[in-house]
C-alpha cells in the first residue's frame, strides 16, 4: 500500500509538471507567433510606405509644358464599362506635390482599381489641355505619368490631337490603346485584353457608324480600296487577312485584291486572330489572393492542435504507469500472502 502510494505522489507531481510544461511551451509558442505575425506585418507596412507602393498615382505637369492652369483633374474610367471619374469632376481633382508634380489616391478617395478589370485615364488641366488616354492598372500605383512630346489624334475626334503621356516604369505593359481613328488612322501601343489588330480591323469594316470605314472614307479624301489597304499595312496584315476580314464583317466593300497595295497573302500567324494581347493585368493578383488566404487560415489551427495532442499524451503516459505500478504490488502482495 505504502508503495502504490508513493506512486501516486509521484506520479500526480509529474502530471503537474508535465502539463506546466506543455502549457508554458503553449503560451511560448502563442506569444512567439504573435510577435512574429505583429513584427513581420508592421515591416511589411513600413516598407511598403517606405517604397512609394501605395494607392497613388502622380503626373509629371513639368513634363507637359502646359501653363495657367489652376487645378489638374483625372478622368477614370473602366474598359467595356462605367465612367468612375467623371470629366472635369471636382472628385477627379489631383493634390499639387510641388515641382509641377501632381498626385490623386485612387483608394483613398473611393476608387481602387480591380486587378480582374481594366482601365484607363486622361489627364486634364482647368485649361481645356489633356493628355491621351492611358492604361492604368494596380501595379501604376506609385508610378509617374509623364509627356512623350507627340500629338495623338482622338480616336473620337480626328479634328482634336491629345498629348503623348507614358508611365515611367509600367509604359511596357500600360500604354495608350491601340485604336483605330475615325478616319482610319491608327493611334496607340497596347491592346486590350482578348482584341487582336486582326479583331480591330474587322470591327473597323463591320462598323457603319462614326469609327467604321464608311466615316472614314467620307473625311480622310481616300476610297474605300485606299482606305483598307492603309489601314491593314498599318496593322501589319496581309490581303489574305483583308479578304476574310471583309467576309467576316459580312459586308460587300469596293475591294480589289489585285489592286491592293498591301502585301500578299497572310501575316497573321494564328490564321486570323491577329497577334493576341500581352496587355494582361490580372495576374498580379491572384498571387496575392491565395497567399493571404493560406497565411490567415492554415498556421494558427496547426499551431493549436498540436499544442492539445502533446499534453493528452503526456497526462496517458503517467496514468498508464501509476496502474502498472499499482497492478504490479497488488499481485506481489497476495503472491505474499499466499506463501
Amino acid at each position: 500500500a505504502s508503495v502504490v502510494f508513493a506512486a501516486m505522489m509521484i506520479g500526480s507531481t509529474a502530471i503537474v509538471a508535465a502539463s506546466a510544461a506543455e502549457s508554458t511551451d503553449a503560451v511560448a509558442a502563442e506569444d512567439s507567433s504573435a510577435v512574429g505575425a505583429d513584427d513581420s506585418s508592421a515591416v511589411g507596412a513600413e516598407g511598403s510606405e517606405s517604397t512609394g507602393a501605395d494607392s497613388k498615382v502622380y503626373f509629371d505637369v513639368s513634363s507637359m509644358g502646359w501653363n495657367n492652369y489652376k487645378s489638374i483633374m483625372i478622368y477614370l474610367y473602366e474598359h467595356n464599362g462605367d465612367v468612375l471619374i467623371q470629366w472635369q469632376s471636382k472628385k477627379g481633382r489631383m493634390t499639387d506635390e510641388g515641382n509641377g508634380k501632381y498626385s490623386f489616391d485612387l483608394a483613398a478617395k473611393g476608387y481602387p482599381l480591380d486587378a480582374g478589370k481594366e482601365y484607363a485615364c486622361i489627364f486634364l488641366a482647368d485649361t481645356g489641355v489633356q493628355t491621351c488616354d492611358l492604361m492604368i492598372g494596380p501595379e501604376c500605383y506609385g508610378d509617374t505619368a509623364v509627356g512623350t512630346g507627340e500629338k495623338i489624334e482622338n480616336t473620337e475626334d480626328s479634328n482634336k490631337k491629345s498629348d503623348g503621356v507614358k508611365w515611367t516604369n509600367n509604359s511596357a505593359k500600360y500604354d495608350i490603346p491601340l485604336g483605330i481613328t475615325s478616319i482610319g488612322n491608327i493611334v496607340g501601343k497596347s491592346l486590350w485584353k482578348g482584341d487582336t489588330k486582326y479583331s480591330l480591323f474587322v470591327a473597323f469594316l463591320k462598323d457603319t457608324g462614326k469609327k467604321g470605314i464608311d466615316n472614314a472614307v467620307k473625311f480622310n479624301g481616300k476610297t474605300v480600296q485606299q482606305t483598307i489597304d492603309d489601314t491593314a499595312k498599318t496593322l501589319g496584315l496581309g490581303t489574305e487577312d483583308i479578304k476574310k476580314a471583309i467576309k467576316e464583317s459580312g459586308r460587300t466593300l469596293d475591294w480589289k485584291e489585285a489592286s491592293s497595295s498591301a502585301e500578299k497573302g497572310s501575316k497573321v500567324s494564328d490564321g486570323g486572330s491577329g497577334d493576341t494581347n500581352t496587355n494582361t493585368n490580372t495576374n498580379s493578383n491572384t498571387t496575392g489572393g491565395s497567399n493571404s488566404g493560406s497565411s490567415n487560415s492554415g498556421s494558427s489551427g496547426g499551431s493549436t492542435g498540436s499544442v492539445t495532442s502533446g499534453e493528452e499524451t503526456t497526462v496517458y503516459f503517467v496514468i498508464g504507469g501509476i496502474m502498472l505500478a499499482a497492478a504490479g504490488v497488488f499481485f506481489l502482495a497476495r503472491k505474499r500472502r499466499e506463501y
